[in-house]
Order: structure tokens, then C-alpha cells, then sequence
């Protein structure tokens, strides 16, 4: 099984069973949580930008879906003490991490961002879903 395979097959199955939450209390599950995409509670960002999300105690998934691509230039740059990961499961973008050289990114492409590193994407493509992973948990997005 090559790297790329073994990295994808748990975000693949993390998508296909993504969004029924079961065995949560609180808000965080107390062991395995299933969130159905059918039952997840979905998040107008702002228009054309729609987030659904599970969490345990220390991670969150995330997944953006974006509608209102291309973009003429990037989002405004942001940071946060949480560390990223981010998985480009469609479209294709452009991120911007400080310090270091743009990127252009493509469905299956993966990005790593370090707490508190400014970073921003720019949409090449009609529509865009990534999946974010942070630790610990986005409060803010709860």
C-alpha cells in the first residue's frame, strides 16, 4: 500500500460515513461518534461558503464547501493557535501560508499550517471542498 493510498483511505471513509452524530454528550462523543451527511447541521459561512463539522474532545473535521468561485484575488488572511491540516477533496486553489511561497493546490493536494501562521486560500475553480482537521478544537465553530 503506497503512502498517498494509506493516508487517503481514513479521510475517504471519514467522508463516506461524515455526519451522524451517535454516542454524544455534551457535544463531544464519549467513543465512536457517526455524523450522516443527511443529519449534519450545515453553517452559512457567508454567501457561497457552507461548513458541516464533526469534533471529539482534542480534533475537528471540517468540511468547506465553496460555490462562488473563481475569485479575483484571495481571502483575507487569517491565523489562529490551532494547528491545520487540510485535505483539497475538489476544485483547485491557491494558498498563501507566511513565510513561504504560494501554492496552487489541487483535488487530493494536502496542506499543513502551524498555530499561529497567517494563511489564506484563493479559488481557481466554480466550486471548492475542503476538508480542515484542527487541534484542538475550533471553539468558535461550535
Amino acid at each position: 500500500m503506497s503512502g498517498r493510498s494509506f493516508f487517503l483511505q481514513p479521510v475517504v471513509r471519514l467522508l463516506l460515513h461524515f455526519f451522524r452524530l451517535e454516542g454524544v454528550s455534551n457535544g463531544k462523543p464519549d467513543n465512536m461518534a457517526i455524523l450522516r451527511e443527511r443529519d449534519a447541521r450545515t453553517v452559512t459561512v457567508r454567501v457561497g461558503v457552507e461548513r458541516k463539522q464533526i469534533s471529539g474532545n482534542n480534533l475537528m473535521t471540517t468540511v468547506i464547501d465553496f460555490s462562488n468561485g473563481p475569485w479575483d484575488k484571495p481571502d483575507t488572511p487569517h491565523h489562529h493557535v490551532h494547528e491545520q491540516t487540510t485535505y483539497v477533496a475538489e476544485g483547485e486553489i491557491i494558498f498563501f501560508c507566511e513565510g513561504e511561497p504560494e501554492q496552487r493546490l489541487k483535488r487530493g493536494d494536502m496542506f499543513y499550517v502551524p498555530s499561529g501562521k497567517e494563511h489564506t486560500v484563493q479559488l481557481l475553480t466554480p466550486t471548492v471542498r475542503l476538508v480542515d482537521s484542527f487541534n484542538p478544537i475550533r471553539e468558535d465553530f461550535l
